[in-house]
């Protein structure tokens, strides 16, 4: 089930389907609209005069005017895409042209421009007008016409929105609520009130282990099918632990699960166990089950705002401000443990999890250490962990909150030249500590 669901979301996420989809659509509303036009011909009259075609000829020239419109548009519209990429590439990396290529106007614009041309093409090749047969698919005209007065509101639509999409505000802001969606799929459930965050106990110390399994291929880990794995245990009797978490890069074998025994004297069949379909890799990462993907795409935008060529202090101000919001909603979430049983209430499978520490180093170490000369970023650091301090609402943090704190402090006194920037980080500092 989850294999589906991966491939669907590949399917879906992907730059071409929604151009396919809406290039067949508009191949089959051709179809649809002359077989319509065939059954019920519609003969216009009066005032619907001005507005259908007479003729063959006049049909003919009209659905010509629009499919070679359509044409020019959509090479328009491909050179402003390649432009704006361009731009994005050399402002914010490279790893965030995904983003831009995956936009749903995007993929709309292109699949709807080179729709309407197929559309007119298939009906200009069904206009006949001889003398033994004469056929004018007037609704299937009308219904061109209709199309390229859209069109026409789309391409508005899309230069506004293209030359907001590079942004750095707007590029950041979608990126934190794709994030934060991403949260709300792999952590639906909220820590319970009063409940407290308990290191996990090493459940493999009484189990033996018999093998490793190594992967055979290289490529950053996609995700892990646990339903499948839990499967694979239970049916075996076995414990299976994999030794990396989703986003982690495997090289070609490299060892990515353990298997452990309970019973030393189980024979187990090694051909039967296969863990080959429990996994995907791939040559690049995604959002799926890996979080931490969509932290570090901020985070480059942010150290590459604080590099000497560019020095843009406000966009990793901004940065560090979507940044402290995904984190708030961490403090809240409910990350699963380690230890995963089955219904019967017996280990089967041991993960590799993220944590609320790993998301925390992962958001705002890079920026502490390309940002440790400006008072300004560490002054905005220490507000940050202020914030998501009282966000979280069980205090279940407050230890790892305080050592970051620590730790952005004394890479204040060691980097600040001047003591009253330090003064002022010390205040926050203060602020911090009144708060816990």
């Amino acid at each position: 089930m989850l294999n589906l669901k991966y491939l669907f979301k590949n399917i879906r996420d992907s730059f071409w389907f929604i151009p396919t989809l809406i290039i067949v659509m508009s191949i089959l509303a051709a179809i649809f609209l002359l077989y319509v036009d065939k059954t019920h011909p519609f003969t216009p009259e009066g005032v619907f005069k001005i507005v259908f075609s007479e003729n063959s000829n006049s049909g003919r020239n009209v659905l010509t005017v629009i499919a070679g419109s359509m044409v020019g548009i959509a090479g328009t519209v491909f050179s402003i895409t390649i432009v704006v990429l361009q731009l994005a590439s050399s402002q914010f990396g490279p790893r965030l042209l995904q983003n831009f290529m995956y936009k749903r106007l995007n993929q709309v614009v292109l699949g709807q421009y080179v729709g309407v041309f197929l559309y007119c093409i298939i009906v200009i090749n069904a206009i006949r007008d001889n003398d033994d047969y004469a056929f004018i698919p007037n609704l299937s005209i009308l219904f061109a016409l209709i199309l390229a007065v859209f069109n026409v509101f789309l391409l508005v639509i899309f230069i506004h929105s293209i030359s907001m999409s590079i942004q750095p505000s707007k590029i950041i802001n979608e990126l934190r609520v794709r994030i934060e969606n991403s949260i709300h799929t792999m952590y639906p459930h909220q820590i319970d009130e009063n409940a407290t965050i308990v290191e996990s106990e090493n459940p493999t110390e009484t189990l033996t282990k018999i093998k490793s399994i190594p992967s055979e291929f290289s490529g950053y880990i996609q995700y892990f099918d646990l339903n499948l794995l839990i499967e694979i245990a239970r049916e075996h009797n076995i414990v299976i632990k994999t030794l990396y978490k989703p986003g982690t890069y495997i090289v070609a074998n490299q060892s990515i699960f353990e298997i452990f025994q309970r019973d030393k004297n189980e024979v187990i069949d090694e051909k039967e166990l296969s863990l080959k379909t429990t996994f995907i890799l791939a040559k690049k990462k995604t959002f799926f089950q890996d979080v931490e993907f969509g932290i570090h795409q901020i985070v480059e935008i942010a150290s590459k705002a604080l590099s000497p060529g560019v020095n843009n202090p406000y966009t990793a101000m901004n940065c560090i401000d979507n940044l402290t919001s995904i984190l708030c909603q961490l403090t809240n979430a409910k990350i699963p443990d380690a230890a995963i049983k089955d219904e019967d209430d017996v280990l089967r499978v041991i993960t590799i999890n993220d944590t609320f520490e790993g998301y925390l180093n992962a958001g705002f170490n890079l920026i502490r250490q390309y940002g440790s000369s400006s008072p300004f970023i560490i002054i905005k650091l220490m507000e940050a962990l202020t914030t998501i301090l009282d966000a979280d609402q069980n205090n279940s943090y407050t230890k790892t909150l305080e050592n970051y704190a620590k730790l952005v402090m004394e890479t204040g006194e060691k980097s600040f030249l001047l003591q009253a920037d330090i003064n002022d980080l010390e205040q926050r500092y203060t602020i911090f500590k009144v708060a816990i």
